[in-house]
């Protein structure tokens, strides 16, 4: 891995339109976004749409921060273990105390082509073939995909020098922030901070002691 520059970093943006200039050269939001095209072609070829698609894209758009609170909590943060004598480390995991070691490393930010694409195919055979009803599924698909773009953009986002002024915003910018900088045990949500307050890991931040371990997620390597 290339070392990172001033030039190179994320902390070098701080507007909208360089934020997502230098978004858009990464390949997962690319992917994503055909997932959505090819989502909604798939969808438009079955027939006319309902309000039950309606209702199929909202569950997809809410079925992602709670999907993607469980991962960042269970995966990303999952520590080597050892097993029959061998060690086992997931390179997702491996890649995202990277992350953590490196918040402004743009091509840490964004999910890697490998996700997109072992996932996406697998989506799209289940909703055309495997689904009872092509149709709601892949409305169902749509939500999701757009949900993930949002997550991708923000994430990106979160990792610049930008200030927001929807609060939407700042209060995501305030609880990843909390979670690399402050405790990397709270703030697992990146797209909906009241996920964090329900499942019980959104604490006052003045009341949560700091963590030594946010840079290494308590891994020595």
């Amino acid at each position: 891995m290339n070392p990172i520059t001033p030039e190179t970093s994320t902390r070098a943006i701080e507007d909208y339109r360089t934020a997502l200039r230098a978004w858009s050269r990464h390949s997962s939001p690319r992917l994503i976004g055909l997932f959505v095209i090819v989502t909604l072609a798939l969808r438009s070829a079955v027939g006319s749409w309902s309000a039950i698609d309606a209702l199929m894209v909202a569950l997809g758009i809410a079925i992602w921060p709670f999907m993607e609170w469980f991962l960042h909590k269970y995966a990303l943060h999952i520590r080597p273990r050892t097993l029959f004598g061998r060690t086992v480390d997931p390179e997702f995991a491996r890649r995202h105390r990277a992350h953590h070691r490196e918040p402004w490393r743009p091509e840490l930010i964004v999910l890697p082509p490998y996700v997109h694409l072992t996932l996406a195919p697998v989506l799209l055979a289940l909703a055309w073939w495997a689904a009872p009803d092509r149709g709601p599924a892949l409305a169902g698909l749509v939500g999701f995909g757009l949900a993930a773009l949002n997550y991708e953009w923000t994430h990106f986002m979160v990792h610049t020098r930008i200030q927001p002024r929807n609060r939407y915003y700042q209060g995501l910018f305030r609880a990843h922030r909390m979670h690399h900088f402050r405790n990397e045990n709270y703030w697992y949500g990146f797209t909906l901070t009241s996920v964090d307050r329900l499942l019980g890991t959104g604490p006052d931040p003045e009341a949560t002691p700091r963590s030594p371990h946010c840079r290494d997620l308590g891994v020595d390597h």
